[in-house]
């Protein structure tokens, strides 16, 4: 089964309509279009798994080249696979592979992953022609189903741990085996077991790795790379720790590379340049002997512009794209002038603080104007300081252009004479702080010609003082949709998602921000900070619409570190992923019971915030508001759940206790501490907010941030957090 299947991941439910009859469609009419997608959906892997039983008059499964599990995953989760839907999947034959999550009854739902497994299991006995092989496959799993696909060329896992004992039966049954990547795989043993992977396949054979998340590999994997020297082409390491960069030099056997992506997974790793000169020359000594390099990116290495500066110089290296991210244009100089030696770039991404000051920019601009072949150009925060000027130089030097990203100051109408001159341009986006006019622009969208059809021009900073009236912005989109089909984006200078209306008292109204603009300012800051995602205030108003509800449960959950909702949020999300009663806060388990639903759509922790629901001494909800005592907040870790106690407070002063709460805990990760800690760290910094908060307004007041270094002579504040780790027997006793 192919990703690209029109019904997998229930396709789009404006199928076969035209614009005109999507709008009038009804509400309820698009709901019932959605159930009918996934209810082909589910009819489609019903018959994949029923073909392995042979139950088929057709043997599907013995054509299929590429099984793609995550897609199964996501149909099981998908909030529409209930009711019909699933009695009509489950039926039958499939009925024993039901599976649902463990603990109270009225509490179980379905458990995708090990559902998956089970019915991987089945599709695999009747694959002799499977080559592709993606999801969260366990490792018995895949043990099982490498000796019965003797074609398998790739496998794309979640967890890289599936992969310890494979090693040998890929040499014997896969002799085409030559793609690897996995999102992760964090354990005391992961390097000496992914490089025993390494030296066990065949030698010589590899030809991709992809590491898409945190990987504790370094020294003894890349040194068992070395068995793959003259077949590793593509290597793609996202999120590497400050020990395997020191270990980076140990890949210098690997030279047959023309695709290389490194990314520093804390941005906390040492300058090596000036602590360890060795390493950084044997490192630089690996990059320009990679004769063969085509496409390089690193991502937050500290002192990234050096070691990509050699490979620049190297005259026998021609790239074709290039990205840097996360350096400072006053450390610079030497990278922004050997830019101009690769010519052939077709694609160049740049991401850095920027300098007003000194030569930077000009030096930036002068080797920038002489990559001619260029048809990607994105700046991010590197062009702050890029003006009128700057632009219209850069738009006569690079006709070739097709996608342009920018941010700038003060931009104006003058650069759109120049920026007409880019004849093949289908997407600018323009995050300067600009000051245009609706003529200007209109002007521009009228000199677009054939070259520029499907234009998305998109406005993102414009100043609060030169804002476009909605007549105005209606014009300019009519016209760029009749000039060249095109789409305008049109956004001010803003930087939160949504603006809510609230005081002490509550949340008086919401104004979400267009994701438009949101999308881009995530691009920009990613790197830096967390995005903190609050979606029910403490008021209890719901701040994020049900869509974007079903949007952050399927595609950024499975991303998320840590999910940190509080007992309103947590109830949405499941919810919205069609558990159908969702019980209410009555005691610690049923605390405990919610965070596990909620691991099982894909963040690595789950934190539960208690605040909320505060329990009484027996550890019940109180019937009266006299006997609450305690607050637990409940994290799941993956492996069992870890209680954070502490007392009750009286205090009226608990406004963004959650987002305070949600902040330390990025704030502390980001310093180095693991999860456990920075969730124990963060409770007692909100603590010790709320005993020290002063009253404010005539509602709920905000906590003291700043009571750990107050001028005010203050007593110390006596924590009251306690810590425990959970188990369904247990007989909690704090008193």
């Amino acid at each position: 089964m192919h990703e690209v299947s029109p019904v997998t991941n229930r396709g789009s439910s404006d199928v076969d309509m035209s614009a005109q009859e999507r709008t009038r469609t009804t509400h309820n009419a698009r709901l019932n279009q959605e159930e009918v997608m996934t209810m082909r959906w589910a009819q489609l892997w019903r018959t994949i798994i029923t073909s392995a039983l042979g139950k088929t008059l057709f043997p599907y499964t013995r054509y299929i080249r590429t099984l793609n599990l995550e897609d199964l995953e996501e149909l099981l989760q998908d909030p529409k696979f209930k009711n019909q839907v699933s009695s009509m999947f489950f039926e039958g034959e499939l009925a024993a592979h039901k599976i649902q999550t463990s603990g109270p009854k009225k509490n179980q739902r379905l458990d995708p992953g090990r559902i998956s497994n089970t019915l991987g299991n089945i599709i695999t006995t009747s694959t002799p022609m499977l080559e592709e092989l993606s999801g969260k496959i366990e490792n018995d799993a895949l043990l099982r189903w490498i000796p019965r696909t003797p074609r398998l060329r790739l496998l794309n896992l979640w967890y890289g741990g599936a992969l310890v004992g494979a090693g040998p039966l890929l040499r014997q049954h896969c002799h085409a085996f030559t793609t690897l990547s996995f999102w992760g795989w964090t354990h005391d043993e992961a390097d000496q077991k992914f490089a025993d992977f390494l030296n066990e396949i065949n030698p010589q054979t590899l030809e991709s790795l992809e590491i898409f998340s945190h990987a504790s590999i370094g020294a003894e994997s890349f040194l068992a790379l070395s068995c793959h020297r003259d077949s590793l082409k593509k290597l793609k390491l996202d999120s590497i720790n400050s020990t395997a960069m020191h270990s980076l030099n140990m890949l210098a056997g690997c030279t047959n590379l023309n695709t290389l992506l490194l990314t520093d997974a804390t941005n906390r790793s040492v300058y090596l340049k000036n602590a360890h000169k060795d390493i950084f020359l044997e490192i630089v000594t690996w990059l320009t002997s990679c004769k063969k390099l085509r496409s390089v990116t690193f991502r937050n290495l500290r002192g990234g512009q050096d070691l990509m500066t050699p490979i620049l110089l190297e005259n026998d290296i021609r790239l074709t794209s290039l990205e840097l991210r996360g350096y400072a244009m006053a450390d610079a100089h030497d990278f922004h002038q050997a830019l101009a030696n690769q010519a052939s770039l077709q694609e160049l991404q740049l991401q850095g603080d920027s300098d007003e000051a000194g030569d930077g920019v000009a030096t930036l601009v002068e080797s920038l104007s002489q990559l001619v072949n260029l048809t990607d150009l994105r700046l991010q925060d590197i062009s702050d300081y890029f003006t009128d000027e700057v632009i219209g130089r850069l738009a006569r030097s690079l006709p070739k252009l097709e996608g342009w990203y920018t941010s700038g100051w003060g931009v104006t109408d003058a650069i759109w004479g120049d920026i007409a001159l880019l004849k093949s341009l289908r997407r600018l986006d323009m995050a300067a702080t600009s000051r245009f006019t609706a003529n200007g622009i209109l002007d521009f969208i009228l000199n677009l010609g054939p070259g520029n059809r499907g234009l998305v021009l998109a406005i993102m900073m414009a100043d609060v003082d030169c804002d476009l009236t909605e007549k105005e912005q209606t014009t300019i989109r009519e016209t760029i949709a009749a000039q060249v089909d095109g789409r305008f984006e049109f956004e001010l200078q803003r930087a939160t998602t949504a603006l809510t209306a609230q005081n002490t008292q509550g949340v008086l109204d919401i104004h979400y921000v267009p994701s438009s603009f949101v999308s881009k300012q995530i691009d920009a800051c990613i790197n830096d900070i967390g995005v903190d995602v609050v979606k029910i205030a403490t008021t209890g108003a719901q701040l994020l619409p049900n869509a974007a509800v079903t949007n952050l449960r399927k595609q950024l959950l499975p991303l998320t570190t840590i999910l940190t909702p509080n007992i309103s949020e947590a109830r949405l999300l499941l919810e919205n992923a069609g558990l159908e009663s969702v019980p209410e806060i009555k005691s610690v388990k049923d605390l405990v019971q919610m965070g596990a639903l909620l691991q099982h759509m894909g963040p690595g922790y789950v934190l539960i915030k208690g605040g909320h629901s505060p329990f009484d001494e027996d550890f019940k909800v109180p019937n009266q508001a006299t006997e609450q005592k305690y607050v637990i907040d409940v994290l799941h870790t993956g492996r069992g759940a870890v209680l954070f106690i502490t007392k009750f407070s009286t205090s009226k002063n608990t406004h963004g206790t959650g987002c305070s709460l949600a902040s330390a805990i990025a704030s502390n990760l980001a310093w180095g501490d693991d999860v456990r800690d920075a969730v124990k760290q963060a409770g007692r910094y909100v603590e010790a907010g709320i005993k020290t908060s002063r009253d404010l307004g005539h509602g709920s007041g905000p906590i003291n941030h700043f009571h750990s270094f107050s001028v005010a002579q203050e007593p110390p504040v006596e924590g009251s957090l306690r810590v425990h780790e959970w188990s369904f027997d247990d007989e909690l006793d704090f008193a």
